[in-house]
């Protein structure tokens, strides 16, 4: 399964990120290829920075809404992205989705139980 999550243009401007209104994150999650990568356009718009988490075991989301919008921080075995001024509901989503990936079965696979 895959889900993307752009920053909105509202948060952003709430939040006092009107410079990032051209430079939005994009939140990419798929857990087919056990990945979560954070594209965001660089400063100078000529290329694009990404940081790609290949996890197996999520150890943590962390969530920070704010009045529009929301910061999403997620920490796995090996590292952790963040992606700011998300939609509130598409951090939810997000949440829900790892955490059931979390609690399925091929999580499991390579555990006694």
């Amino acid at each position: 399964m895959r889900y993307e999550a752009t920053s909105t243009e509202a948060a952003l401007a709430a939040n006092g990120r009107i410079a990032d209104a051209v430079t939005p994150w994009h939140l990419i999650v798929d857990t087919d290829a056990e990945t979560v990568t954070v594209r965001k356009r660089n400063k100078y718009l000529i290329g694009v920075d990404e940081e790609v988490l290949s996890f197996r075991f999520i150890r943590n989301i962390r969530i920070d809404t704010h009045l529009i919008g929301a910061d999403i921080t997620i920490q796995a075995v090996g590292g952790s992205v963040t992606a700011y001024c998300l939609s509130k509901s598409d951090c939810k989503r997000i949440k829900q989705m790892l955490m059931e990936y979390n609690g399925s079965q091929k999580v499991r696979e390579g555990f006694l139980i």
